[in-house]
Order: C-alpha cells, then sequence, then structure tokens
C-alpha cells in the first residue's frame, strides 16, 4: 500500500513539474538576433483560389446566333510550392520575392450560354478549361511590427502586412483549350500576366525557424484577352478578361 500511495505521489508532482513547465513564462527568447540579419531566405506551402473577372461588351446581348447571354467564373484551386528572399531595407520595411510554382488541372475556367435565336439552335450552356501550370515571380514590400510576447513566451511573434505586383507566366499558353472536356477551342487566354497584391501575416519566432502563416489577394491589372477576331463569339462579347487569386501560405524561414 504505501508502495502504491508513494507511486501516485510522484507520477502526481511529475505531472504538476510538467504543468508549470508548459503554462509558466519563459524568459528565453527565440532567434535573438533575428532582426539584424540583412538577408534570409525561406521555402513556402500553400493553397490559393483562382477565379476570371469579366468586362463585359456592347455586343454582349445581341440577338444573333452563337452571342453570349451569360458568362460565370468557376473558380479553380492550386497547390503552391515556392521560394522566398528576404532582403532589410529598415528594422520595419523589409523587400521579399517569392517565386512560386501553382499546380492544378485546369486554369481559366469558366462557364457561358449562347443565346437561343430560333428552334434549331437552342440556348447551350458550356464549359472552357484551359490545362495550366503557372509560375509566380512577386515583388512586395513587408511592413512588420515590433515582436511581442505571446503565449508566455517572449517576443515570440510579430504581425506584418505586404503589398507589392506579382507577374505571371502560365507554362501552358500554347494549349489548346476544351469546351465540355471534349471539343477543342482556341486558348483565348494570354499566358503572361501582372497584377497587385494586397496580404497579411502573423511570424512566429521558434527556437530553429520561424513560421509565417499569410493570407494575400491578388488583383489582375493586364487584360488577358488573346485574340480579338469576330468569328469567336466568346471573345467579341468582352471587353476584358482579368485575374484575381486568393493565396493562404505557410512561409518557413531561417
Amino acid at each position: 500500500m504505501q508502495y502504491l500511495l508513494r507511486k501516485q505521489i510522484i507520477i502526481l508532482i511529475a505531472f504538476l513539474g510538467f504543468a508549470s513547465a508548459a503554462f509558466s513564462q519563459t524568459d528565453e527568447v527565440f532567434q535573438p538576433d533575428h532582426d539584424d540579419l540583412p538577408y534570409y531566405l525561406g521555402m513556402s506551402l500553400g493553397m490559393s483560389n483562382s477565379f476570371l473577372s469579366f468586362k463585359r461588351s456592347a455586343d454582349f446581348l445581341v440577338p444573333s446566333t452563337g452571342s453570349i447571354s451569360t458568362i460565370q467564373p468557376i473558380q479553380t484551386m492550386y497547390i503552391n510550392l515556392g521560394l522566398s528572399g528576404t532582403l532589410k531595407l529598415t528594422k520595419h520595411f523589409l523587400l521579399r520575392t517569392n517565386p512560386t510554382l501553382l499546380i492544378s488541372g485546369n486554369r481559366n475556367v469558366f462557364s457561358y450560354t449562347t443565346l437561343a435565336t430560333n428552334a434549331t439552335t437552342p440556348s447551350n450552356t458550356q464549359t472552357y478549361s484551359i490545362p495550366s501550370v503557372i509560375i509566380d515571380v512577386p515583388f512586395g514590400i513587408k511592413m512588420q511590427s515590433d515582436r511581442y510576447s505571446a503565449f508566455r513566451y517572449t517576443d515570440i511573434m510579430r504581425h506584418y502586412l505586404i503589398t507589392g505586383v506579382k507577374f505571371g507566366f502560365d507554362l501552358g499558353a500554347e494549349k489548346t483549350a476544351t469546351i465540355n472536356t471534349n471539343q477543342s477551342y482556341p486558348n483565348i487566354i494570354k499566358g503572361t500576366d501582372m497584377a497587385y497584391e494586397i496580404g497579411l501575416g502573423t511570424s512566429f519566432y521558434l527556437r530553429y525557424a520561424t513560421i509565417s502563416p499569410e493570407v494575400k489577394f491578388s488583383y489582375g491589372l493586364r487584360d488577358l484577352r488573346k485574340i480579338s477576331d469576330p468569328k469567336f463569339p466568346l471573345v467579341s462579347s468582352l471587353d476584358k478578361i482579368t485575374s484575381n487569386f486568393i493565396y493562404f501560405t505557410i512561409h518557413i524561414e531561417n
């Protein structure tokens, strides 16, 4: 009996010691010299959601054979893999680039409906898609706060904003598009893009690495229409096509 009681007391003391260590404030500062680094490198992993925006032309609702009555973007999910480099400008301002590979089955996916002009040409809804792999090269100014204590750790985290521009290169730009997965259609989307970006994130300074979850929004600045031949009503019905992205990324640095 005394042996069992002594064993329970030892387990209780060990548990209390572990709980005290886990929930007590620690004065250790991880990576204390991080702010003195002139630059640092890292990698990124995340997901993104992409969709197109359309500016309709004056001919959008002209009731002629094959004219477009509706057009709707379809969201596309990507897996993002990238490398990053950050250059210190001042204590609170940094320059960052993050070349990223975006992988997905299809890009620039949308559906559209052609107008019915008579009984032999009824309305027809079709889905347009292009197989694609994209390389993004963003350049941004990162504005960060001072480090602060949280979760009972001293100077463990900081938050930041980032804004800049992105250049996109579609490796599948020369591929033929498809309609309803089996009909060929000319690729009407350009392979190069430029966009404005803004995002926010939080950096956690751990013992051996910095982990930074980040959300970023990208708004296309360039008209992506590749052709404007009137024999393609899908193009002639539009004045402008731009891309939009929402990124969720985890940066691992140092």
